[in-house]
C-alpha cells in the first residue's frame, strides 16, 4: 500500500500558528527548518514534516522524526523498510510513503512555460509527444513530474540529467530498477506523479493542517 497525504495552505501562518505547528516537530528539526529562510519556505517545510507524521500514523509506525537520517544526496530516510518522499509547489504539499520498495513524488503547479528553456531536459520522443499533444503545457508537466519522481525515488534528484530517462510510458527502467509511474490527482491546477519500485494500491488523503 502507498499512502499519500496532501494539504493546501491558503494564507501565511502568523507567529502563533507557526509556533503551534512547528512545536510538534523535534527541536533539532525545528532549528534546521528555521534556517531555510523565507516564511513561505518554512511553512512548506513544516507542512511536509507534519504530513510525514500523518503518513507514519496511517501505517501504524512508531517512528520519531528524531531518527531521520540523510544520504549522500541529502535524501532523508529511516533505517527500516519504510520509505517516503515529500514535494511541494505553489501552496500544495504532498508526502507519500510505502513499506514496500522505494518511492518518489513530485507535484508542480501548472503555469505557462517557455519550452525553449527546457530543450535539454527531455528526450526527442518526449518532445514529440509534448508538442503534438492536445494540451502541450499539461503534457510537459506530466512528463516533468514523472521524471522528478523517478529521480527522487532513485535518490539522485537533479544530480542526474533529466534527459537520460524517458517517461513517456507507464514504466521506466533506470539504474537497473523498474519504476512504476502513477498519477496522484489532488487539484486540477497541479500535476502530480509518483514513481515506485513496487506497483501497489494508492490511498490519497487531503489533510487539513
Amino acid at each position: 500500500m502507498i499512502i499519500c497525504c496532501h494539504t493546501e495552505f491558503t494564507k501565511p501562518w502568523n507567529s502563533d500558528e507557526l509556533l503551534e505547528n512547528i512545536s510538534q516537530l523535534p527541536l533539532a528539526l525545528q532549528v534546521k527548518i528555521l534556517r531555510k529562510g523565507g516564511p513561505k519556505n518554512i511553512q512548506l517545510s513544516v507542512c511536509g514534516k507534519l504530513l510525514l507524521m500523518q503518513v507514519l500514523k496511517k501505517f501504524g509506525l512508531d517512528l520519531s522524526l528524531d531518527y531521520m537520517e540523510y544520504d549522500a544526496f541529502h535524501r532523508p530516510y529511516f533505517n527500516n523498510d519504510f520509505d517516503f518522499n515529500i514535494s511541494h509547489s505553489g501552496n500544495r504539499v504532498i508526502c507519500c510513503g510505502t513499506t514496500n520498495g522505494k518511492i518518489g513524488v513530485d507535484v508542480e503547479l501548472i503555469k505557462p512555460i517557455n519550452f525553449n528553456d527546457y530543450t535539454d531536459y527531455f528526450t526527442k520522443n518526449e518532445w514529440d509527444k509534448i508538442l503534438n499533444a492536445a494540451n502541450p503545457n499539461i503534457t510537459f508537466y506530466k512528463f516533468w513530474t514523472r521524471k522528478e519522481a523517478v529521480l527522487k525515488a532513485a535518490g539522485t534528484g537533479f544530480y542526474m540529467p533529466l534527459q537520460e530517462i524517458d517517461v513517456s510510458d507507464e514504466n521506466v527502467v533506470y539504474n537497473n530498477y523498474i519504476y512504476h509511474l502513477s498519477e496522484v490527482k489532488i487539484d486540477g491546477c497541479y500535476q502530480c506523479h509518483i514513481a515506485t519500485t513496487v506497483k501497489q494500491n494508492i490511498e490519497v488523503m487531503n489533510i487539513i493542517l
